[in-house]
């Protein structure tokens, strides 16, 4: 047994909150999308922190992440989301391109100097950068870069963008918790008994080995798990093979990836991958933006083609349940977290990982 490490007013207090967006969420690299979403024209605003970010890749293919305010009158560039064609202005209609940088101005004489040198009026840039298809965004001008960042995590976003093929699931939701809360949540399986019932607790594709989670806590940031398959799934997919074809990288274990601050990567088997962002957006209020990522498969039928689509449907609504009831879990420790006053208690071998977190979380705080 260990005591925690995070005063319970840190997962309420207003002015706190303020600092991790000011301090923490400004020098970490955050994750703000999948190159696939940024093909041809497209761009998209993201929130990080407390800035609105619009990303786009360049000529090049290179992601860029741009303040979304335009260098002209300071009007906001898009609304949040995603957008097809060139970035233009709503106030006065100034058009950039994919650097960033104003090429066409409404009455451009009375704007000699930005025609003259428009890269002088380019707009303000972030750090960003991808690996595989995860796109990063740094705030802060000076820091690590990504891969120091990642550490050992770097190595698996490259092999999960392998074949990675389009989003089959996509939502954003709310959680009335703190962020910390919600990510902690998702860091232990303690939980799981009381609050999944009827479905994680049905899950068949898992070993019912006691010892079967085996937990990676060697980064000082990113932590992350294994739990081997069920010998019997695994066979079934193997007979399955040919009717379903080959994808780019198959395990055999379930894995649940932390990616301080704010991202989980889950996939069973590698043949589909859930990624969550969880959003600050209050003191006591997460926005969780949830994708579904398949991979493209080699050598299979038409047949084969609606089974993984029955498959993929079926892990949506799983998704979906779960989502419910983590909420709802999650609703309540923060009703709770109003009156607590000591450190949380957390159990040995079960909950390493929420320390492991709150550790990293500490040191960035600091």
């Amino acid at each position: 047994m260990a005591t925690g490490l995070i005063e319970p007013c840190l997962y309420r207090d207003p002015a706190h909150h303020a600092q991790e967006l000011h301090g923490l969420f400004r020098q970490s690299w955050v994750f703000a999308g999948l190159l696939l979403e940024l093909q041809g024209l497209a761009h998209q605003v993201v929130r990080i922190a407390n800035t609105e970010v619009l990303l786009q890749c360049d000529r090049s293919g290179k992601p860029r992440a741009f303040l979304n305010v335009c260098a002209h009158r300071h009007a906001q560039l898009c609304s949040p989301g995603k957008h097809e064609g060139a970035v233009r202005c709503p106030y006065h209609g100034w058009v950039y391109d994919r650097e960033g940088v104003p090429v066409g101005i409404p009455g451009k004489q009375a704007f000699p100097e930005v025609v003259a040198q428009p890269e002088q009026y380019r707009l303000a840039e972030f750090n960003c950068e991808a690996v595989g298809q995860f796109v990063f965004v740094r705030l802060a001008s000076a820091g690590p870069g990504l891969r120091d960042w990642l550490g050992t995590q770097y190595e698996f976003l490259e092999r999960a963008s392998l074949g990675m093929s389009g989003i089959t699931d996509e939502f954003r939701k709310s959680v009335d918790a703190n962020w910390k809360v919600v990510i902690e949540n998702s860091l232990e399986g303690y939980h799981v008994p009381a609050v999944h019932s009827t479905t994680f607790m049905q899950v068949d594709g898992m070993s019912r080995e006691e010892a079967a989670p085996v937990f990676f806590l060697g980064d000082p940031r990113h932590s992350h798990l294994e739990h081997p398959a069920n010998a019997d799934w695994v066979a079934s997919f193997a007979r399955m093979e040919r009717k379903i074809g080959r994808w780019p990288w198959r395990f055999e274990h379930y894995t649940h990836r932390l990616i301080f601050p704010n991202l989980t990567v889950t996939s069973f088997m590698g043949y589909s991958f859930h990624i969550q962002r969880f959003d600050p957006t209050a003191p006591e209020l997460t926005t969780v933006h949830s994708r579904t990522t398949g991979v493209k498969f080699e050598g299979g039928t038409e047949m084969g083609r609606k089974m993984m689509e029955r498959i993929y449907a079926d892990g949506q609504a799983f998704t979906d349940k779960v989502f419910g009831e983590d909420s709802g879990i999650c609703a309540k420790v923060q009703a709770g977290l109003r009156n607590a006053q000591r450190l949380a208690v957390l159990g040995e071998g079960i909950e390493d990982r929420v320390r492991h977190f709150q550790r990293a979380y500490v040191a960035a705080t600091k």
